[in-house]
């Protein structure tokens, strides 16, 4: 039995401004202007709990006049910015979620692209720390996502 592709999530609503914060002092340390369409685009990625690719991002946001094309360019900017991440489900689809401003990890969802959120400050410190000793490297940093199969879609398999 093939899983069914996930549903295009509703476009999210404007938020208070609690998670805003972040992204308005990325954007003024790089003297880039936070317009209405990227803060459209960021906040679809950052409300919802899944990761969405370009394409269902560009329907989700259709009724708030965003097309394909700002969404796709808007991407591109969130991402070399670091506020979205790239992530892939298994059957090939690339999909992009927004992390927490601060250190987090994506959890993914290998077939309805859900992602939780995770630390591992202790292990992944730990294993730098390893890393560096054995190679010789000053390490500086990471970027770390883990695949798998979410409760509920197992459970659609099974």
């Amino acid at each position: 039995m093939t899983p069914a592709k996930p549903r295009t999530p509703p476009a999210p609503p404007v938020n208070d401004g609690a998670r805003d914060d972040g992204i308005e002092a990325v954007f003024r340390a790089k003297g880039i202007p936070v317009t209405r369409q990227r803060r459209l685009v960021w906040e679809y990625f950052a409300t919802g709990d899944r990761a969405a690719t370009i394409t269902e991002a560009a329907d989700g946001l259709r009724d708030s006049g965003i097309g394909q094309a700002t969404v796709y360019r808007t991407v591109q900017l969130l991402t070399d910015l670091g506020l979205l991440v790239r992530v892939q489900d298994r059957l090939g689809d690339i999909g992009y979620t927004a992390p927490p401003i601060g250190h987090s990890h994506p959890l993914v969802c290998g077939v309805c692209r859900r992602v939780v959120r995770f630390d591992g400050e202790g292990d992944l410190t730990s294993l730098e720390g390893r890393l560096a000793d054995a190679t010789g490297f000053a390490i500086y940093g990471h970027h770390l996502e883990v695949y798998g199969i979410c409760p509920a879609c197992r459970e659609e398999v099974e």
